[in-house]
């Protein structure tokens, strides 16, 4: 038995030799020693010594440097380079749009602040880039309720700044929210794993669990992050319910979840009539803006104008106030950025802009489809809708085809949290999908021992 564990032991040894990615040594040991005792039992069944069926075994699996090798290549962390390219394209493109604000707009405005962040946001996405989100899973119940707990005290004791609350450090402002994202995704897709199983109870614990920041985050208040965040809440949960590990009613659960988002949609709209007019004033100018063009309607009749007035390359006439040559539309470098775009180099641009962000978000979903790992996967669709969704409000938002919310346009906008937070959240999907075949295969061992 000595000389038979030496042999495997040598044998793995040198597959392993050729494995460079560490992590991935246990199971590939593992995997390994298991096919050869499964050999060296059907050659002693067959008659042979123990030390005659090992050496067989061994001498079956063949040229370990060949094995090593192929398993290198199938275990090797893999970079989405497509995501990467195109983030970079994304972030380049973004700067150039502030260095040309900078350029003509005639108020206080810090270029080199934009650096700044976008720097701090590529650091922050290489660092997340290398850790294994995979590993959360186990803590997902006790970070998700010290993420609500922090939320709620914020909002109790933060600085309140016209009208929400937010955290202050330094010269910097963090909304507690947008930072909160992140987390509240990387527990809540294991609070999914844990009651997204078809039963009537742990699918009351996962609705009240959903609704418990989105109710929190609404107190700061911030519509829009409460929605995005519930989106994207609502989508990773079809997932679960569509996953092997489901066992209830589809039609029924999909019925009671989105009967249930669909019910607290609307008593917000009624709470918005009711208690807060202006937000429902809001939706009326909306609707017919040039009822009071040069009141609550002005800024989506000047959206309208500067767009309607673009050249397909150029800049719009109706971009600058002729006699000050100052940029007539506010916001333009955070809210209105794509009408900015569309206003200042033209209809070219704006396309670009938005192939851009088109591709980069269907490489995203492709991206954490390929993760084999459930919890993986999860987290991976959770960070792809909140980054899209925040595309597709401000898009539509600029082409007056949606309200106008404060949402930024990641990557262009400017501004330091949501180039940060976005930053963040791909890198985070980066990490994932580096490990989408070790993870799983951790998955599986996993798995199997609790069978």
């Amino acid at each position: 038995m000595e000389k038979l564990n030496q042999c495997a032991i040598d044998f793995i040894d040198i597959v392993l030799g050729q494995v460079k990615y560490k992590k991935a040594h246990r199971i590939i040991q593992e995997e390994l020693q298991s096919h050869i005792e499964e050999l060296t039992q059907l050659h002693i069944s067959d008659g042979m010594s123990e030390d005659e069926a090992v050496k067989k075994a061994i001498l079956k699996m063949g040229d370990p440097i060949a094995i090593g090798k192929q398993l290198h290549n199938t275990h090797k962390p893999k970079t989405e380079w497509s995501i990467v390219i195109l983030l970079g394209a994304i972030v380049l493109f973004g700067l150039y749009v502030m260095f040309q604000y900078s350029q003509i707009t005639t108020l206080s405005f810090n270029f080199e602040r934009q650096i700044l962040f976008v720097a701090t946001g590529i650091i922050l996405a290489v660092t997340l880039y290398f850790v294994d989100f995979v590993r959360f899973e186990k803590y997902s119940l006790p970070v998700y309720y010290s993420v609500c707990i922090l939320l709620l005290s914020v909002i109790i004791f933060g600085t309140d700044t016209y009208g929400r609350t937010i955290i202050v450090v330094g010269k910097f402002s963090v909304t507690p929210s947008f930072a909160a994202i992140p987390f509240l995704l990387i527990s809540y897709s294991g609070l999914i794993r844990r009651w997204c199983d078809g039963t009537p109870s742990n699918l009351f614990k996962l609705v009240v669990n959903s609704l418990l920041p989105l109710i929190i985050i609404f107190m700061e208040p911030s519509l829009m992050f409460a929605c995005i965040l519930g989106a994207g809440f609502a989508i990773m949960v079809t997932c679960g319910i569509f996953s092997k590990s489901f066992k209830g009613n589809r039609k029924k659960t999909l019925f009671i979840l989105y009967g249930g988002l669909l019910g607290f949609i609307l008593i917000n709209l009624l709470y918005f009539i009711t208690c807060e007019p202006y937000r429902f004033k809001r939706l009326i100018i909306f609707a017919e803006p040039w009822r009071d063009p040069l009141g609550s309607g002005w800024m989506n009749v000047m959206m309208h104008k500067i767009q309607s007035s673009s050249p397909f390359i150029g800049m719009s006439k109706e971009l600058m106030i002729s006699d000050t040559k100052q940029l007539i539309l506010p916001c333009s470098e955070t809210d209105c950025v794509f009408t900015f775009v569309v206003g200042r180099f033209g209809w070219l641009f704006g396309a670009v802009l938005l192939g851009l962000l088109g591709l980069i978000i269907v490489r995203l979903f492709m991206a954490s489809n390929r993760v084999r790992n459930e919890y993986g996967r999860l987290l991976g669709v959770g960070i792809c809708c909140v980054f899209s969704i925040q595309v597709i409000i401000h898009i539509l938002a600029n082409l007056n085809l949606f309200p106008m919310t404060g949402i930024s346009l990641p990557f262009i906008s400017y501004g330091g949290q949501s180039c940060v937070m976005n930053m963040a959240l791909i890198g985070m999907l980066l990490g994932i999908y580096r490990r989408k075949d070790i993870s799983f295969r951790q998955e599986e061992k996993s798995m199997k021992s609790l069978n």
